[in-house]
């Protein structure tokens, strides 16, 4: 199997999605996938064919494509995210598109004032 085959079917388990779902989701056929997961191929797949994969998996083609770092490897053992990422595969294209705008809106927005710490000048001077 192709180092792009492994990673393929790698991310796909860990997602828990079978062939046939990654084929509906990616517009690829079943057979295709199976073919570029199998143990016997040495080829990678066409560079579109693995963008497909790739959206459908929600992953860049990056990690599709290139040896896997040890950042990547400690991600996928942290439960929560395991938990996050599967609970966002169920959700519908709409609800997504809502997880996607809120994180927008979280990294984009500075921490609100009661999430902040308080800090020594903030003890010695209360407000009022």
């Amino acid at each position: 199997m192709s180092v792009v085959g492994q990673r393929i079917k790698a991310e796909r388990e860990r997602q828990h999605i079978s062939q046939n779902k990654l084929a509906k989701l990616s517009g690829i056929t079943q057979p295709t996938i199976s073919a570029i997961e199998a143990p016997d191929q040495t080829r990678s797949p066409a560079l579109d064919t693995v963008e497909k994969i790739a959206r459908a998996l929600h992953c860049e083609v990056s990690d599709l494509m290139n040896p896997e770092s040890k950042k990547e490897q400690e991600a996928h053992t942290d439960p929560l995210r395991e938990s996050v990422i599967r609970d966002y595969d169920r959700l519908s294209p709409d609800a997504r598109r809502l997880v996607r705008q809120y994180i927008d809106l979280l990294q984009a927005s500075p921490p609100p004032e009661a999430a902040r710490p308080n800090t020594p000048a903030d003890a010695a001077d209360p407000p009022g």
